[in-house]
């Protein structure tokens, strides 16, 4: 991409694992109203069945959306047990972040809407992106972080999804996910969420590209698994 239409589009964006639904909605009963549920949403592949740990592999990044149809996220597996932490606010709030989930506690999941200026995948570019182990970012000198390349925020999806570097102020919102029989769900969100303003900022584009910004805000019971260059025509790495 040239660098003239690269500024162009930034400038454009103004786990518990293994535990039953009664014990996930315990675990966060005490966090402030950090945890926020929403319909339960299977996890699917392309064929409408639904995904297995296995097939999530190890550094690739992958997109589903939840809560809502139009509301990215990413699932990756960082290829190791992820424990749980204490991620803390800016305003001096704090919640305990899940960890990872599946076999190998090793599955994550956060929304993929920078919490800075709300830059999202859309199908023709991804700006916001997982950068696995061997591929380093050029902020940080390092990988296995994501970053937002319209204005450089790094968050570590080990931790919570808290900012490394950069001008945003909130970690990544969590998609809180449960693994139960084998099968992936996502079950709600843990962390500041802005949905409302990101309805508000992209509010025409929704309604173009959903036929109605009703339909746009739907909800979600199911949603299936791409990979992120299956979705968008081009990835912005830098």
């Amino acid at each position: 991409m040239e660098r003239r239409e690269f500024l162009k589009v930034c400038g454009s964006f103004a786990s518990l694992t293994l535990l039953s639904p009664a014990l996930l909605k315990e675990s966060f009963a005490s966090q402030s109203n950090e945890f926020k549920k929403y319909k339960k949403a299977i996890l699917l592949n392309k064929d409408g069945n639904p995904i297995k740990p296995e097939d999530i592999k190890v550094g690739k990044q992958y997109l589903f959306f939840y809560p809502y149809v139009s509301t990215p996220a990413f699932l990756i597996n960082l290829g190791k047990e992820v424990k749980p932490v204490e991620v803390k606010l800016s305003d001096g709030s704090k919640y305990l972040w899940p960890g990872g989930v599946g076999p190998q506690k090793s599955i994550v999941a956060f929304c993929a809407i920078c919490p800075h200026q709300l830059s999202y995948p859309t199908p023709d570019y991804s700006f916001i992106n997982y950068y696995p182990s061997d591929k380093k970012s050029g902020v940080v000198k390092r990988g296995n972080i994501i970053q937002c390349c319209a204005h450089l925020s790094v968050f570590d999806p080990e931790k919570g999804g808290v900012v490394i570097d950069g001008p945003a102020e909130y970690p990544l919102l969590t998609i809180v996910l449960s693994y139960e029989d084998g099968k992936l769900y996502a079950v709600g969100t843990l962390g500041k969420e802005l949905f409302r303003d990101f309805f508000d900022a992209y509010r025409s584009d929704l309604k173009k590209m959903y036929k109605s910004f009703r339909k746009a805000k739907k909800k979600v019971d199911k949603s299936v698994v791409l990979g992120v260059e299956e979705y968008a025509k081009e990835i912005i790495f830098c």
